[in-house]
């Protein structure tokens, strides 16, 4: 069969099984108080183009983009929601802004040169082995994801593994070295991101609703002491999965990074420099960002961290601004694709399909023993992070009901509500499973080298140990 019949087909069979969430008789859900949630029309609207637009993400029966906009545009035909709603919603969010800049950045981490030094000295020291540079990859990843956040941290690693398979001329698509490495340069700042609130915006998200609802503050050192030792746990799984489901061909690493640039000074040009400011003054201000809200009374956005850095940047580039080279940098199907998801987490939210998924979701699952319950609310999220195309949004979407369900439990001081969001909380960051579910994966995917289908089969297999990992810190260190 052709592409564009199996694409037609797909577009076909979704429409027609995802349309009886319009008409068909659905499950009750009830709130922790009893009410009954009724699940309205904008609410049946809402989760028809979740759904449509999630099956055909997964599939790729249409460009990803594209996907994205059919989604925004079906929201209004339906009555989900208006059209100056779904617009403002996906394009005022700070993340937008924060993308156009973190994409500047990375372009310029590679045309400066500054990528292939850095995966050189990766590859002096992986040598031929690859594995280990699939590893090596991973960790930085997350590492720099735990300080930064994993937007920021795979908008560094991505160019340095995109540098090592260009150097070593991986063909894109083909090659399972590619394939693992890139995919490492996404789940790297993903597992990172689940170790500090700094890692992810959905992690003070869920801080901010614990202690808004239920009263429960959870500081900084608190989120660590759990969530970093599930970080770390994750990180081998990881790697395992990736190196067995793609095992790098064994020449896959030869000496071309090693030796066709063992003429490269070994000191900084001055593009390379540039780079090195302009990361600089992102780091900078977003550490700074605390004292200089105390100081101006201005709230400090991390999109505005993200901007001055690549404003930096580019004025100190030894060729001046070229603006051709900055558009050509941007990806307009990432943003687009982000903006969708954006406004598709709005319409569930502003509707009662959020509390009805939520709901039919956790409330079997609540009144579970420790382990159990907790491997499966991580499982869960996890599985639901592949509809959003936002951390946030997931948080925004279905903390609050999870917590409301959580209060409404007998006997639930702050500690065992703690203990029983968190696995769910943390989880939140984990966009493993489809390439869609995060700007992060976007990032990694848009460089040609895995299909989502690549993602989506090594994501299933990493759900197993990345929800063991959870559960076992969430219950094991929460006392």
């Amino acid at each position: 069969m052709s592409r564009k019949k199996s694409s037609i087909l797909v577009v076909a069979i979704g429409l027609a099984l995802l349309s009886l969430a319009l008409i068909a008789p659905l499950p009750k859900a009830s709130a922790p108080c009893g009410e009954e949630i009724v699940l309205d029309w904008r609410g049946r609207a809402s989760l028809f183009v979740l759904g449509f637009a999630a099956l055909l993400w997964a599939t790729e029966a249409l460009p990803v983009a594209f996907t994205g906009l059919v989604a925004v545009v079906l929201l209004p035909m339906l009555g989900a929601m208006q059209w100056d709603q779904a617009v403002r919603a996906g394009l005022t969010s700070d993340v937008i802004p924060f993308l156009v800049g973190i994409m500047i950045t990375s372009e310029a981490i590679a045309s400066s040169g500054l990528a292939d030094r850095m995966s050189r000295a990766i590859a002096a020291r992986v040598g031929n082995h690859p594995k280990t540079a699939v590893f090596m990859l991973l960790a930085t990843g997350a590492v720099l994801s735990m300080c930064i956040g994993n937007l920021s941290a795979a908008a560094i690693i991505t160019p340095l593994g995109i540098a090592l398979l260009e150097a070593n001329q991986a063909p894109k698509g083909r090659s399972s070295l590619g394939k693992a490495v890139m995919i490492a340069c996404a789940w790297g700042p993903l597992i990172g991101a689940v170790a500090t609130p700094a890692g992810s915006t959905s992690n003070v998200l869920a801080m901010g609703f614990l202690r808004e609802l239920a009263g429960v503050n959870i500081s900084f050192v608190q989120w660590m002491a759990v969530a970093l030792p599930a970080a770390l746990m994750m990180i081998m799984p990881a790697w395992a999965v990736l190196v067995t489901l793609f095992p790098p061909e064994p020449d896959a690493l030869g000496i071309r990074v090693t030796d066709e640039n063992t003429g490269a000074s070994s000191t900084l040009t001055r593009d390379e420099w540039s780079v090195v400011a302009g990361i600089a003054a992102m780091w900078g201000l977003w550490l700074g960002a605390g004292f200089l809200e105390r100081a101006t009374g201005m709230r400090v956005s991390p999109s505005l961290g993200a901007v001055l850095g690549a404003l930096v940047t580019l004025s100190l580039r030894s060729n001046g601004i070229n603006w051709a080279d900055v558009e050509s940098s941007l990806s307009m199907g990432t943003i687009i694709t982000v903006a969708s998801g954006l406004s598709l987490g709005s319409a569930i939210h502003g509707s009662t399909a959020g509390k009805w998924l939520a709901s039919i979701l956790f409330s079997p699952i609540i009144g579970m023993p420790l382990f159990p319950r907790a491997l499966l609310l991580a499982a869960s999220i996890c599985l639901l992070k592949t509809m959003f195309s936002s951390n946030t949004a997931t948080a925004a979407i279905l903390m609050p009901v999870l917590i409301s369900l959580a209060a409404g439990q007998p006997g639930q001081d702050s500690t065992a509500l703690w203990q029983l969001v968190a696995p769910a909380a943390m989880a939140t960051s984990l966009s493993t499973i489809l390439t869609t579910s995060s700007p992060t994966s976007l990032l990694a995917y848009r460089a040609g080298y895995f299909t989502t289908a690549d993602m989506a089969k090594a994501g299933l297999l990493f759900l197993v140990p990345a929800s063991v990992s959870l559960a076992a810190a969430c219950v094991l260190l929460i006392r």
